[in-house]
């Protein structure tokens, strides 16, 4: 740890404590998956007017929404898994980024991750959905170990294992889905393939359990006893007539391709359900010089020609139908271990331990009619080995002949290519081909400063940091009064002291807890005295009580029976679903503890014992329901009287007599709300997956809570009262993080489009940006990484009349940059006016609630009247450029730190001994920022094939 001085612009500078003494080390990348995308909708392929099931619907590769992207699932070694979801920018001239929502722990049965696979829950019906690439609600997620002896499905909305598989012959070598996401093939140390039906789901068993297959698939020839399959590709299916209905058509699985250990790899045959004939290999085996060889990927190309990668670095091209070779590219200098093929099949992409990405491409023959392939890039992209790739539009093996062979998921974008591996952090390339087309397609992850080509070869690869925040992610929390410093590990916590000007640091509390899965919050009080934690069905309170230079914890022992026991908790059935809390947060002045139940989703508020009298255990005095409707993505509160409906279209029906007979008073207002918040607390909570509470915080005064969850929605409590006060307006994306800035009556919300939304408390409204806020979110728009948190000084500097004695110190970072601004909250705050005060893309309606500009149930006089209103706005914020004012100018308020912090974990306000609790002056306030660099764990890591530095191989 090193302390030295950081500046905001002119001010005087704070003292700045660079910590690097969290030891925790993230775990190796194991398995991506970007969302698959399913075949399209079977028709006659021998008339255009041919019957289909779903011919009135468009085909997934048919219905198309412009610009769509996929989630993508990243599993890590330690059997943690993190879900990434792509957040465009607000400006049309910009690209967007992929934002890590949420992290599933590991669950202690099955603490590790080797294979993951991605499955379509209903992939006939999601053909009748509006959109074409796969949410998380249309997504099934199978994960084994390569310790384990179970196939086991985790939820992706909770986290929790839904269903166990046991493996007959353990361990499981490799995992893939059919095309048609009915089936699962396993390969282990059987000799045999096996496989495993994946049942539609009904209303009553969405997740239906995995079925022994079909008996023409029972029966299959055996490899030598030694040899493993490593490596599994599904052929292109056939479009056959449905055996049972005269006329219809569907797809059908024909054979398979899989590498092996022992030089070869084997074409399986798969019989017709009517011709239970056995399965029989074709074997071919690699000429490797005198060499063993193993055939670590494989995949088949649309005209059913294949392509292996094998531990000696080559990448072979064969001929499907004489099993003959066809190219061979020596094309990594160590093993070709992982393989993808990009979309349509015009593309493939290896890499392996020598750190480098291969990009092949097909194009036309230069000495005669047909197609050759070119390897037209190779990439070092990573600093260690590579373990996995994915790549999206994912490839859907259709056959060349069918019409819909070329995928049109975002035609305008070109594909991103993602990559991990034992350097532990998730590296996004735009993959396009080197040809005329490259030219015309956007780059995904362009920024408006620096190279926006979409080639693979010259693309900048988007490297996100190893421990991301934001979200509720954060490993880092600060107890400001006390100058401590709360670092997350897997199943435990540590505690430092950063001591006064340069002396160092000190060591007081190192924890490891049982647990049933690693933790997935934790939070220290400010004063230093309170620490709580939770894991995915439990949560902790300790007491921190000093014993020389050393913490002694004290757990609350009675914590879980009081909450089992609480007549406000009773309709949550905490006994059976647990009390696991995705957020936890201490109140400023430590009095009060506030957790988000996983399993509810809704808000608890427990006070917390005097010091003198911790048996006396927590008391829960509020439980905040989070029942807010949420139609088409928006949040819909239904009044008391019922006034809320929804029509057969899927519209939602509102009265909208508030706005015919005026604005309601804020008395009035209040009153709705608090009898809106009795209701719903006397409902039962059984509505399941409710969206995972990812953001809180609370006013420096402890007068206000803001709650954001995974669904956009944003709610602010008091604390006073014990009232909801307000329901913001449905957000397009759920908040990075929340924050009240100090002494202000605004409430920050931190998009994942790195822009910042601010909210009037008091006039309940969404404001408009400034000026400095314009020539804040061009800067950091410009930055590569998403950001993580933001913070403000703790107190504001005394009112002297002087310009600018408003602004307050603001930081704000991602994993590899810092950035530090004097924000002007007055004349943020200042709506005087602005007749338009709401965001042009966010409206409020007259209760608080969030219905939003196009909702469908408004009137037509309240369309128009919204529209009028987002059309003064925006003339108000045009009016106001960047330039027009001189009341701020980005080089001097706004400074952007690039290349001097990496690893960024965490960045907090630690107080002064003379100068806290309490403290006027807040440059006796020091800053802590918590790093956890590449160097710091490198040498722990087994050693690479590539030593030197990005580049040089």
């Amino acid at each position: 740890m090193s302390a030295q001085s950081l500046s905001a612009g002119q001010p005087a500078s704070h003292p700045l404590h660079r910590i690097r003494f969290y030891d925790h080390t993230p775990s190796p990348i194991t398995a991506l998956s970007f969302a698959p995308l399913p075949l399209p909708a079977p028709r006659d392929p021998s008339s255009s007017k041919g019957k289909s099931k779903l011919e009135s619907q468009p085909s997934g590769s048919q219905a198309q929404q412009k610009d769509e992207f996929g989630v993508l699932i990243l599993a890590r070694e330690n059997g943690v898994v993190e879900i990434w979801e792509y957040v465009r920018s607000d400006e049309g001239n910009m690209s967007g980024n992929w934002v890590l929502e949420k992290t599933l722990p590991s669950i202690l049965t099955h603490p590790t991750i080797s294979l993951v696979s991605l499955v379509i829950r209903d992939p006939l019906n999601f053909h009748r959905k509006g959109y074409s690439v796969p949410k998380i609600e249309d997504l099934r997620l199978f994960t084994a170990g390569s310790d384990s002896g179970d196939l086991i499905e985790r939820c992706l909305f909770t986290g929790r294992i839904l269903q166990t598989y046991s493996i007959s012959s353990p361990p499981l070598w490799s995992l893939s889905v059919a095309p048609t996401h009915d089936l699962l093939c396993l390969a282990t140390a059987s000799p045999s393939l096996h496989f495993l039906s994946i049942p539609s789901p009904t209303p009553l068993t969405p997740y239906p359990a995995l079925e022994h297959p079909p008996s023409h698939l029972l029966r299959c020839d055996t490899l030598p006893s030694r040899a493993r399959t490593v490596s599994i590709a599904w052929g292109v299916p056939k479009l056959v007539s449905a055996a049972e209905s005269e006329g219809e058509w569907e797809w059908r699985n024909t054979y398979l391709i899989t590498g092996n250990s022992d030089s070869s790899f084997r074409r399986w045959e798969l019989p017709p359900p009517l011709d239970p004939s056995r399965s029989g290999p074709n074997r071919v085996t690699l000429k490797s010089r005198s060499k063993g060889t193993i055939v670590w990927g494989v995949g088949v190309l649309p005209d059913h020609n294949f392509v292996t990668s094998d531990s000696l670095g080559n990448v072979t091209f064969w001929d499907g139908a004489s099993m003959a070779q066809k190219q061979n590219f020596r094309a990594h200098k160590a093993d070709g271990m992982c393989l993808t093929v990009g979309p349509g099949g015009r593309s493939v992409f290896t890499s392996g331990p020598d750190q480098r990405i291969c990009q092949f491409v097909n194009v036309p023959s230069t000495s005669g009619p047909g197609s050759q392939w070119v390897l037209t890039a190779s990439k070092r992209v990573h600093a260690h080995d590579v373990r996995s790739l994915s790549i999206f539009p994912p490839y859907v093996p259709l056959p060349a002949s069918h019409p819909l062979s070329v995928p049109s998921i975002n035609p305008s974008y070109a594909p991103v290519i993602a990559s991990g591996g034992w350097d532990m952090a998730l590296s996004l390339t735009s993959a396009g081909s080197p040809d005329l087309l490259a030219e015309k397609m956007k780059n995904a992850l362009a920024k408006p400063r620096g190279a926006v080509r979409a080639v693979f070869e010259e693309s900048f690869s988007r490297k996100m940091g190893y421990l991301s925040g934001g979200r509720g992610n954060s490993h880092i929390d600060f107890a400001r009064q006390a100058r401590l410093v709360l670092g997350r590990k897997e199943r435990g916590v540590g505690v430092w002291k950063v001591l006064e000007d340069e002396q160092g640091w000190e060591k007081m509390l190192e924890m490891e807890l049982k647990l049933r899965t690693n933790l997935i919050s934790s939070t220290i009080s400010p004063d230093g005295k309170w620490l709580a934690l939770s894991d995915l069905y439990e949560t902790k309170i300790f007491h921190l009580s000093s014993v020389g230079t050393s913490l002694r914890p004290t757990r609350i022992k009675n914590f879980l029976e009081t909450l089992h026991e609480s007549p406000l908790l009773s309709h949550l059935f905490l006994p059976s679903k647990g009390c696991g809390a995705s957020s936890l947060l201490f109140t400023p002045d430590s009095q009060r503890l506030v957790l988000s139940l996983v399993a509810a989703g809704q808000i608890v508020v427990l006070d917390l014992p005097a010091e003198d009298n911790i048996r006396d255990g927590v008391e829960v005095v509020k439980c905040f329901a989070r029942e807010d409707k949420l139609v088409d993505g928006r949040v819909v509160k239904g009044k008391a009287n019922g006034r809320t409906s929804t029509s057969p279209n899927g519209n939602v029906d509102i009265d909208m007599d508030e706005e015919q007979n005026g604005k309601q008073s804020e008395e009035d207002e209040g009153a709705d709300e608090s009898d809106d918040d009795e209701e719903i607390g006397g409902k039962s909570g059984k509505e399941e997956n409710q969206p995972w509470v990812s953001c809180l915080a609370a006013s420096e005064d402890g007068q206000w809570l803001g709650v954001a969850d995974l669904a956009g929605r944003v709610s602010v409590f008091n604390l006073d009262t014990l009232q909801l006060y307000a329901t913001l307006p449905t957000l397009p994306h759920s908040p990075l993080s929340l924050s009240f800035p100090p002494s202000s009556p605004l409430l920050l919300m931190a998009l994942p489009t790195n822009t910042l939304q601010f909210y009037h408390l008091e006039h309940r409204r969404l404001l408009p940006p400034t000026p400095q806020l314009y020539d804040l979110h061009t800067s950091l728009a410009s930055l590569h990484t998403p950001l993580h948190g933001i913070t403000f000084s703790p107190t504001r500097p005394a009112g002297s009349g002087k310009s600018g004695s408003s602004s307050t110190k603001t930081l704000i970072w991602g994993s590899d940059w810092l950035v530090t601004v004097k924000l002007d909250l007055e004349g943020i705050a200042k709506i005087k006016g602005r007749r338009g005060s709401e965001s042009p893309s966010v409206s409020l309606s007259l209760d608080g609630h969030g219905l939003g500009t196009g909702s469908p149930g408004l009137s037509k006089a309240m369309r128009k009247k919204r529209a009028r209103e987002a059309r003064e706005a925006k003339e108000h914020i045009e009016g106001a450029t960047p330039g027009t004012t001189p009341l701020v100018s980005n080089d001097e308020d706004i400074k952007v730190i690039r290349d001097r912090f990496k690893g960024i974990l965490g960045v907090g306000w630690l107080a002064s001994e003379i100068g806290a609790p309490g403290t006027t002056a807040d440059a006796e306030c020091e800053i802590g920022v918590v790093e956890r660099p590449w160097s710091d764990f490198a040498g722990d890591l087994p050693g690479a094939f590539w030593s030197g530095s990005f580049g040089r191989s």
